[in-house]
């Protein structure tokens, strides 16, 4: 024989469970942050440093907001950002750059005199997008 006990669900057990699955998510929360970018130009063998802005989604690296005047336009393939914040990550092209996540997106912002890309995204949403270009628009916007 079974014995059927009632279990009376309060508010704050719900709360309380719903905060556990919150605290286990893993990395940062969606957003701008700013990262430490190196990257080796294939034609000259230079070594060059950025530190610029970059956009997280769901834990993964999905955009690197490079100055106006660096040749690579093509969109980074997704990669899940380690605790350590430090992973490599290669765009659609092929071209591989090491990063480090610095904290922050202010922290990019002030030290390259960088603002959000005034375009608007196909849904009407403003561009997420980091730019120092003067007329305030980013390389994708800025297509004449």
């Amino acid at each position: 024989m079974y014995t059927i006990t009632k279990v009376k669900i309060t508010g704050l057990t719900v709360l309380s469970v719903v905060l556990l699955f919150a605290a286990c998510k893993k990395g940062p929360p969606d957003g701008n942050y700013c990262a430490k970018v190196q990257y080796q130009n294939k034609g000259t063998g230079k070594m060059s440093t950025y530190t610029i802005i970059t956009e997280i989604k769901d834990n993964k690296l999905v955009d690197i907001s490079f100055p106006e005047e660096h040749a690579d336009k093509s969109s980074v393939k997704p990669v899940v950002i380690p605790k350590d914040g430090k992973f490599t990550a290669v765009t659609e092209a092929g071209e591989v750059y090491k990063i480090q996540m610095q904290g922050p997106a202010e922290k990019c912002i002030k030290s390259t005199n960088m603002i959000q890309c005034k375009g608007m995204s196909k849904d009407g949403k403003r561009c997420k997008r980091y730019t120092a270009s003067k007329n305030g628009l980013c390389w994708q916007h800025d297509r004449k």
